[in-house]
């Protein structure tokens, strides 16, 4: 009960490191690809959360690659 996971408000803490972890798979475990990627976002679109700079890359990744 006091661990929680995902999806209960909250700061968003486990959206982040979830799509970060996809991101990550994506990338064969290369952090620093990771990190240039989230960073790209991040500059590209100032206003979004880091969980959205990561998940932007998978959508692209997953539309590119059907």
């Amino acid at each position: 009960l006091w661990l929680r996971r995902g999806g209960g408000g909250g700061g968003g803490g486990g959206a982040s490191r979830q799509a970060e972890a996809r991101l990550r798979r994506i990338c064969l475990g290369d952090d620093g690809q990771v990190d240039r990627l989230i960073y790209g976002e991040l500059t590209r679109a100032p206003g979004v959360s880091r969980a959205e700079a990561a998940s932007r890359p998978v959508q692209r990744y997953q539309r590119d690659n059907r």
